[in-house]
């Protein structure tokens, strides 16, 4: 997973490594968290710098995508 910035400059950060090509992101900014998937149908979660990355799933086969949803509870 790479980022670059929408400055003009060309540099490019490698954010997440290791993956078999990055093709879902889903981001929660408040929560400084991005949760990614790959061709390989696994899905990882990292902090938005690109550290603490974590396996949630490894090579399903079957995710191509990845949302992310907060559900927060109505009942009192």
């Amino acid at each position: 997973m790479n980022r670059t910035s929408i400055d003009g400059k060309l540099t490019q950060d490698i954010m997440l490594g290791n993956l078999m090509e990055g093709i879902g992101i889903a981001l929660d900014v408040p929560g400084d968290r991005m949760f990614v998937t790959d061709l390989a149908g696994s899905v990882y979660s990292a902090k938005l710098n690109g550290s603490q990355k974590r396996v949630l799933g490894l090579r399903t086969g079957e995710s191509s995508g990845v949302a992310y949803a907060e559900i927060t509870s109505t009942e009192e």
